[in-house]
């Protein structure tokens, strides 16, 4: 796969190799396991649970975990199109030769990404087709609690927490594969675990339990989690502070299936937040949960976090909050080092729809809230709603373009200019809620209901975002579906159905020619309005009283509200047993706040000083972009305690800065980038402490101090270029294409630059080519090649790919796999 990187966008999705990931010595281990995530590198990479499966299995010396991610569509035709195996990160082995993929399965619309990373493997769909040669399937997360949609496809599916029943389930393999017995013996086996559904052998009227770890406390936790080179989704540390949720929010998957409510301790959320920024450099925590300001000691914890962390730099920020717990302190804390941004989810525009869904919100707390947080000097709101909950109207409708005016015209009246974005998506009723028995709503009655949104909303200053309702409609059917489903999942694959969840990758049109061609009516939508009726996922025990949930269902639709999780005597929903399941949390005493004498700013000593340092960049690690390498710096900086001088402002900035961006693909034998820091720290020091933690195939060379007036961006006048040619042209054709090219008098190319095309002369750009002898200095030995030189001109410049691609005809391929060498 590596080879072909130069011909695929982001390159540095499927390079490796990243700060913190491992590789081990397979001769070494007695299990190969592969943590695969049916998404690209960038969403899956964002995904915590990756990081504490790969972190547990790896810390076995006997187990072996490495990770894949679903390759774009242009990595995916040059896959198909060379031969060439999904293969993993780390080690670049074909999935094929593993022993357990484990797929983590968050979302029902990359259900065909995970058939094509299969199809990308040659390895069958079907477990039934599949025997002791090919790798066991393994699925958990949350769309695995109705299994039946992909449970054909499945050897085992782990239902609840992973983090004990990963190592249970390797061991289990471990024995079976050193007896080297039948792939039946083995499912037999793993169907004895709590936790596990096997569906190949699954016996009908058998609950399979939801595997809960009782004390996530005590739960294995990595501190020293991957650093990637590219930009996430969710690009910074995240630390799970709670699991569960105690507020029972009637539309809301994650609320139920992951209860009872249990908290981390403010102590071990410290120890893992300190341990892990030394280790990776980020600039940003997330406090994970599914309602962070819910966490018993907030307050004092994130008090306490601010005071540690802000003279780094550090940004706190929360993807869950509800608007009562900004109110006060909160705000004011977060805002200590940048304003990160807040989410309000009112869910619904009125207060009577949200009694229907156990949603209460006090809007005179909802405005106090809002206006503070436009005092404090936040300026990005989005609100977040649902259209289509059950027994929804048109005034309910109507109160979310209400609510909204109502939030914007607070700002008008503080005389500030805020970006409200409302977010807008649709219901979709899911397995083990109150809601699961509910319709959902026709597709035609969506787009309506949307549609009034727009109009009513495009007037205001209030931007509208919006979920394709063909998404939404299409996640309904998969996540109440039955096992008849698998059909219609292999057909849309068939149909070249991939990254469902992408707007521009999605094709309602080929759903629809997949349901009809396996007999199946997509627009069908069950309706499930008796509690006796059976359904799909009646089979897995979450521990919750379906009792519980059909009285939730009547309250909500009566418009009765139910209390949050009232403690460890409450047995309503069935799930707490008073004795290692119980709904836990830690009581604010447990952190003791910094005195207020203590909360001072702490300057550091010495004088400014700027380090100008040279390094190489080269192997792989030349397909890490500009951006990315910036990145890359700023993090390796803070993992080597160096005293980085900031910018000022809403939103500090290292003082950072290249001299040149080189393109992506480009090695080089000398960059320079400069360094601010504060403090006597010595070049030589900065050299070897950056050396350290920066990642293989970039490495500082020369560290010098230079005065702060010298500029650090000045144009670089001239680069010197090598480019192997030997394997393309002979000699003679290659001196013979650069006379003919000089002797023209000019040579033109098209440029496509931010969108916009441009016709430049590359002739002046041009000081020298001349076909010469190989290098010493570099790996490619004897053989000769084409020393470039050429200048950077105030009316424009060009890519050397650029100009090899005019001067000798090349491109496509040949073009694009030229290795490009910057040498001076």
């Amino acid at each position: 796969m590596k080879e072909l990187l130069p011909l695929v966008s982001k390159p540095s999705r499927y390079i490796g190799g990243e700060v913190n990931s491992i590789r081990k010595d397979r001769s070494q281990v007695k299990l190969k396991f592969c943590l695969a995530f049916p998404d690209v590198y960038e969403v899956g990479m964002s995904h915590l649970g990756i990081h504490i499966l790969y972190h547990i299995l790896n810390n076995r010396k006997e187990i072996l975990c490495e990770r894949v991610f679903a390759p774009w569509v242009d990595m995916e035709r040059l896959l198909r199109d060379k031969g060439v195996s999904l293969c993993s990160l780390e080690s670049s082995l074909p999935l094929g030769q593993f022993d357990i993929l484990g797929f983590s399965l968050q979302y029902e619309l990359s259900f065909t990404n995970l058939l094509n990373m299969l199809d990308l493997s040659n390895i069958p769909f079907f477990s039934r087709e599949r025997d002791e040669s090919f790798p066991i399937l393994i699925a958990g997360g949350p769309t695995v609690f109705n299994p039946e949609p992909i449970s054909d496809f499945f050897d085992a599916i782990v239902i609840g927490d992973g983090e004990e029943v990963i190592l249970e389930i390797c061991d289990l393999f471990i024995q079976w594969k050193e007896a080297r017995g039948r792939k039946n013996d083995l499912l037999k086996g793993l169907s004895q675990l709590e936790g596990l559904y096997v569906p190949g052998i699954h016996l009908e009227n058998r609950k399979v339990k939801k595997r809960t770890l009782p004390d996530i406390d005590l739960a294995s936790f990595p501190t020293c989690p991957i650093v990637p080179f590219m930009r996430l989704v969710h690009d910074r540390l995240n630390v799970e502070i709670a699991r569960g949720c105690k507020r029972g929010c009637r539309f809301c998957e994650a609320g139920f299936i992951y209860r009872p409510y249990r908290e981390r301790s403010p102590k071990r959320i410290e120890e893992i937040i300190l341990n892990s920024l030394r280790q990776t450099g980020y600039e940003e925590v997330s406090l994970l949960s599914l309602s962070s300001g819910d966490y018993t000691a907030i307050a004092p914890l994130l008090s306490n976090l601010m005071w540690r962390f802000e003279q780094e730099k550090v940004a706190l920020s929360f993807p869950s909050l509800r608007i009562d717990s900004i109110v006060g302190q909160l705000a004011e804390e977060v805002k200590r080092v940048r304003k990160t941004g807040f989410t309000i989810a009112p869910e619904a525009g009125t207060e009577r729809l949200r009694r229907v869904i156990n949603k209460e919100l006090d809007e005179k707390i909802l405005f106090d809230g809002v206006t503070q947080l436009f005092e404090k000097g936040w300026r990005n709101l989005k609100l977040y709603f649902m259209i289509g909950l059950p027994t929804e109207k048109d005034e309910d409708l109507r109160g979310i373009i209400d609510l909204s005016k109502k939030i914007s015209l607070l700002a008008d009246r503080k005389r500030i200019h805020p970006n409200i974005n409302v977010s807008v998506s649709t219901f979709v009723p899911k397995p083990h809620t109150p809601f699961q028995w509910s319709s959902q709503v026709p597709l035609k009655e969506m787009k309506e209901k949307l549609q009034f949104l727009k109009e009513e909303l495009k007037r205001n200053p209030l931007r509208l975002k919006w979920q394709d309702p063909h998404l939404s409609y299409l996640e309904g059917i998969f996540s109440r579906g039955n096992r008849s489903l698998s059909q219609v999942l292999v057909k849309a694959h068939e149909l070249g159905c991939r990254f469902d969840g992408w707007s521009d990758q999605f094709h309602y049109n080929l759903w629809k020619e997949a349901f009809a061609k396996v007999g199946r009516d997509i627009d069908y939508s069950p309706k499930l309005e008796s509690f006796q009726e059976d359904l799909p996922w009646s089979f897995i025990d979450t521990g919750i009283k379906p009792t519980f949930l059909w009285e939730e269902y009547q309250k909500g639709l009566a418009g009765e509200v139910s209390p949050s999780c009232l403690g460890k005597d409450c047995r309503l929903c069935g799930v707490c047993d008073g004795k290692n399941l119980q709904l836990k949390e830690h009581p604010p005493f447990l952190v003791k706040p910094i005195e207020e004498s203590k909360r001072r700013e702490i300057k550091r000593k010495g004088s400014l000083k700027k380090i100008r340092l040279r390094f190489k960049k080269s192997g792989e690690n030349r397909f890490v972009s500009h951006l990315e390498l910036v990145s890359l710096f700023h993090r390796a900086a803070k993992r080597a305690g160096l005293p980085l001088s900031y910018s000022k402002g809403f939103h500090p900035m290292p003082r950072i800065i290249f001299a040149t961006a080189l393109s992506v693909g480009t090695e080089s034998l000398s960059e320079i980038v400069d360094m601010e820091l504060e403090g006597g720290i010595p070049p030589s020091e900065v050299m070897e402490r950056l050396n350290q933690t920066l990642p293989p195939g970039i490495k500082i060379f020369e560290a010098v101090e230079v005065p702060l007036t010298f500029p650090s961006n000045h144009l670089i006048q001239r680069s010197i270029y090598w480019i192997p040619l030997d394997h393309l042209l002979s000699k003679e054709e290659a001196m013979a294409m650069i006379r003919k090219a000089f002797e023209k008098g000019e040579l033109k190319i098209l440029q496509e630059r931010k969108g916009k095309k441009r016709s430049i002369d590359i002739l002046p750009l041009i000081e020298k080519m001349e076909i010469k002898e190989g290098r010493s200095d570099l790996e490619e030995g004897p053989n000769w090649g084409l020393e470039l030189v050429f200048r950077t001109s105030s009316k424009g410049t060009a890519k050397p790919i650029e100009i090899l691609g005019a001067v000798f005809g090349l491109k496509g391929e040949s073009l694009a796999q030229l290795k490009v060498i910057k040498v001076e």
